[in-house]
């Protein structure tokens, strides 16, 4: 109906025409007034958050990055979208689950599995002696992985009740693939003497964090509260310093120059800076380790310099200002919307949408997504 008015080229011939549609049902006049806010070029409450009122203040006050603890996953989300942001990591919103029979594993589920089996892995060969993995200790290394993944994938098939168990089998035989090159590549890094294994700070402590984890959040540069849980916690064998690994199990899309990927790889600088807090020793490097075969085995080293100090803890601060100000308005990055849980919430188009507004308040938002 109103595709063929507008397409008339006299607009204000039809004028009022399809007003009916607005007394039809509450729902749909919401709708329709909602996306013609949106479609307009001022900032307005239909974007999102735009601003701070007499009602939000305090509640804002209470989600600034000194007043509560953020997950670096959740802080990610402000560089795809600071409405993603604020409905996941504020309101705390997130997809309802839906019960369906497990046909293939989701990538959270499989990275779950590799994450478990990689930590239980580590606390065996410590209670073993066997760390670090040298090349005459790597077939000992492999049978203690399989009797892992053994058990991992039993308490799992036991949670899950996959539909189809050849399906399973395969999945698991997939994992298992992957986690054997990544041990036999470990002999590569023996300079480094793992030491602690799903690190946790603030969160509360469970039979899978290491046993050194720490309960209360963590406090960077005296102002912005972290939690969350580092996958390994490396010594140089001469001891002056500490290297900090996170596992990814996807493909690697980082360069040479990445530090934080325009705010959506915060992991290797803040939780350096996060681990040298807790626990008080230097961190040299931190460390992305794509350790399947879509990641190519390979690593992304990220030095814990000044610089790159700097640029983590302005990409804090970017994101405490947004909350500050109240302002975290649906402002996709490129691609953004396709694999959002949300895009429910805010309907198509979103990044044609915001190329009409203006853009003097998304200029902390393009900075840090121009950060290396």
């Amino acid at each position: 109906v109103l595709r063929g008015l507008m397409a008339v080229s006299a607009p204000a011939s039809v004028r009022g025409h399809a007003n009916y549609m607005l007394r039809l049902n509450e729902s749909l006049r919401r709708s329709v007034s909602a996306r013609w806010a949106r479609a307009r070029s001022a900032w307005s409450p239909h974007d999102g958050l735009v601003r701070v009122t007499g009602a939000t203040g305090a509640p804002l006050g209470a989600q600034r990055l000194a007043a509560r603890p953020y997950s670096l996953t959740a802080l990610q989300r402000f560089a795809a979208c600071p409405y993603q942001f604020l409905l996941s990591a504020v309101y705390r919103l997130e997809p309802s689950e839906e019960p369906e029979p497990l046909q293939r594993l989701d990538p959270l589920m499989r990275g779950a599995i590799f994450h478990e089996v990689q930590a239980r892995f580590f606390r065996a060969l410590q209670a073993q002696k066997l760390l670090p993995v040298t090349e005459a200790s790597v077939a000992s290394a492999l049978t203690v992985l399989d009797g892992i993944i053994e058990r991992v994938a039993a308490r799992y098939y036991d949670e899950l009740a996959p539909a189809i168990d050849r399906v399973w089998r395969d999945e698991i035989a997939d994992i298992a693939k992957d986690l054997r090159v990544w041990v036999r590549r470990l002999p590569e890094f023996a300079d480094w003497l793992p030491l602690h294994f799903e690190y946790g700070f603030g969160l509360e402590k469970d039979v899978e964090h290491d046993p050194h984890s720490v309960e209360e959040p963590v406090l960077v540069d005296g102002r912005f509260k972290l939690r969350g849980s580092v996958d390994l916690i490396e010594q140089r064998r001469d001891g002056a310093l500490l290297r900090v690994t996170d596992h990814k199990t996807g493909k690697n899309r980082t360069t040479d120059r990445t530090v934080i990927g325009g705010g959506a790889i915060l992991q290797p600088v803040l939780y350096s800076l996060a681990v040298e807090q807790a626990l008080g020793a230097p961190v040299g490097y931190g460390r992305l380790f794509y350790c399947t075969s879509a990641g190519g085995f390979s690593d992304h080293h990220v030095a814990i310099n000044e610089t790159n100090r700097r640029i983590g803890l302005e990409a804090l601060e970017i994101v405490d200002r947004a909350v500050e100000l109240g302002f975290l308005p649906a402002a996709p990055a490129e691609g953004a919307c396709v694999w959002c849980d949300f895009r429910p919430v805010c309907g198509p188009h979103e990044e044609l949408r915001v190329r009409r507004k203006p853009p003097d308040r998304l200029a902390d938002l393009e900075a840090l997504r121009t950060r290396p």
